[in-house]
């Protein structure tokens, strides 16, 4: 009865330690930074006016995450052809990986502060700038790249 224990614990080892590192290392890709992907409908007349909007506060926040090292860039994409009720700008940030969700809220709110003023104010901002733009969606995703 014994031996039959140790050849089932030993099995048993081997399914979720040894086996695993085999399949691993089978894989073609590896996982790369981490993406922050949002879905813009800019209001008719407004595409300029959210650029800009833009470029004072969301540029600021992103280049300030850049310097700590908790980003590691951003682009924007403008759709081509939309239809309606359709994102027409794509914004994308890749995150250095998923540890940078774990950033204290406390690093937000200073930063918030910095660059907005206060609080208060960067919740106005968000308030007013639901003038200019519906959000149509969002998702975090992680890059996935061939191995060489």
């Amino acid at each position: 009865m014994k031996t039959i224990l140790r050849i089932s614990f030993v099995i048993v080892l081997l399914c979720l330690f040894v086996l695993p590192v085999q399949a691993q290392s089978d894989r073609v890709y590896e996982r790369g930074s981490v993406w922050g992907i949002t879905y813009v409908e800019t209001k008719p007349g407004h595409f300029d006016d959210y650029l800009t909007d833009l470029s004072k506060v969301w540029k600021k926040f992103l280049d300030a995450q850049i310097k700590d090292g908790l980003i590691l860039s951003y682009k924007m994409l403008n759709i081509a052809s939309v239809r309606d009720n359709e994102p027409n700008l794509i914004l994308m940030v890749e995150f250095k990986n998923w540890a940078t969700f774990d950033t204290p809220d406390e690093y937000y709110d200073k930063l918030t502060e910095k660059i907005m003023g206060s609080l208060e104010k960067a919740d106005q901002s968000n308030i007013d700038r639901g003038e200019l733009r519906t959000l149509r969606g969002d998702v975090t995703a992680t890059e996935l790249l061939f191995k060489k």
